[in-house]
Parts: C-alpha cells; structure tokens; sequence
C-alpha cells in the first residue's frame, strides 16, 4: 500500500533544465516512481543522454530541446507534448543561472539574463502549462526556489531577487489556481554541488567551511530531491483522474 501511495504511472512530466544538476535528479525521480518524464533543455544531446540513462534504469523519459526564455515558443512546446504523449499532468521547472559577481560590478546584461532565466521563463512556463492543466481537470507545479528566496550571500546580485520572486509567483499562483485544481509549489534547496556551483566547492576551505554550517554533516546532493519532487506531486483523489479525464469544475465553486 506504502508504495502505491506514490505511484505516477500514467502521469507525463514535464522537467524544464532537466538534463542537468537538480533537474536531472527530480526527472529520474519521477520516472522511478512511474511518470513518463519529458526531459528539457536547450541542448538535445544533453536530453538525450539523460532520458537515455533514466530508460537505462527501467523508467520512462523522452529528450526535447526547449530554450525557456524563447517565451513565445513555450505554448507550443506544451501542445507539443500533449500531441505526442497523450497529457500534461506535472511540470516541474528547474532551469536556472547565476552570475557571481558583485553588485557595484553587475551590468544590465548580466541581470537581465538571471532573471529572464530564473524568473521571467519560469512564469511562462507555469502560465502556459496551467492552461492545459486547467482544461484537464487541474495537474501539479513544482518550482525550484531556493535558500536565497529568503536570505542571500555576497555575488548574489540578481539570484536571490529572482529566486525571491520564485517564491513570490509560486504563492500567487497557488492562491490563483487552486479554484482549477491546479497545486503550485515551490522546493527551496540549500547547498547543493551542481554544474551551476561546482567552480565555489573546488575552492576545499570554502567547501569546508559551508559544510560546517550544514547541521547533518554535509551538502545536498541532486537525489536528495527525489522524495520531496513525488511527494508533491502525488494525487490524493481516490483514482478519480484517471478515471474522469474530462472532469470539469463547476461554474459557481463552493
């Protein structure tokens, strides 16, 4: 029973940077639990060669090049999915950046691109999903906040505001959509070695002293998202979505 309480299967993911660090590791994740998972990022080889090692685990995964900030493109990208894989039920959106710099040095350019990344893709993304969600009787939204959504280190000049607004957009839609059965949550990871941070824990002294700060031992590690990703994207209807894919929400809601 424990088991079937965190069963996917039948559900299509959709995983935004999950070629790569904490993206890859929610997408595995979900193809474990039994989601067919639609790996996304802008380089195809880098989505296949994930959807490639998910399939050699046994699970389900599918590689699309997708460049988050073409934000026009995005309403197509999820017909896309719908047409090709019979659904939309779960986006999770780990895309991201940073530029470490700091603020007196910080050009237009740099946080233009932090944030168009981190924050402005991120709400298209979840806009154009909820749509289809929407009309199919609601779906789950996982965003990736962070440590920095509510405190911030030095060189986080546009990171911590865009990570900020992730959690922000994440309460506002939440509040927005729940009337549609839309869920919208946010997962905020601490210190976790990715791609993105790898050149900070080359630095041994540093890796040290950051690892001193962390109560149990050490810093996180993309698996580490595995449990948090299905337990929020788990349906507690009793069946009903699998059951009623054409459940439509009445007019006037209680």
């Amino acid at each position: 029973m424990g088991t079937d309480l965190f069963d996917l299967s039948g559900r299509v993911a959709v995983v935004t940077g999950g070629g790569t660090g904490l993206g890859k590791g929610m997408a595995a994740g979900l193809a474990q639990a039994g989601a067919l998972v639609i790996v996304a990022s802008r380089r195809q080889d880098v989505v296949d060669q994930a959807a490639e090692e998910i399939r050699a685990s046994g699970g389900k995964a599918v590689g699309m090049a997708l460049d988050v900030t073409r934000t026009k493109e995005l309403p197509a990208f999820f017909e896309t999915v719908v047409k090709r894989h019979g659904g939309l039920d779960i986006l999770v959106n780990s895309a991201g950046t940073n530029r470490r710099l700091p603020a007196l040095d910080y050009t237009e350019e740099d946080w233009d691109t932090v944030l168009d990344l981190n924050l402005k893709s991120l709400f298209f993304c979840c806009q154009a999903a909820a749509r289809i969600l929407k009309g199919r009787g609601g779906g789950k939204i996982i965003n990736v906040a962070s440590l920095a959504s509510a405190s911030t280190f030095p060189n986080q000049a546009a990171y911590a505001p865009s990570k900020a607004g992730v959690k922000q957009a994440t309460m506002l839609m939440a509040m927005e959509w729940a009337p549609f059965r839309i869920n919208v949550n946010a997962i905020g990871p601490g210190w976790f070695r990715t791609p993105l941070n790898d050149v900070l824990f080359q630095d041994e002294p540093w890796a040290r002293g950051v690892t001193a700060m962390i109560p149990w031992g050490r810093t996180g590690t993309p698996e580490d998202l595995m449990g948090a990703v299905i337990f929020l994207v788990i349906y507690v209807d009793g069946g009903l979505l699998a059951g009623h894919r054409a459940l439509r929400l009445p007019k006037e809601m209680p």
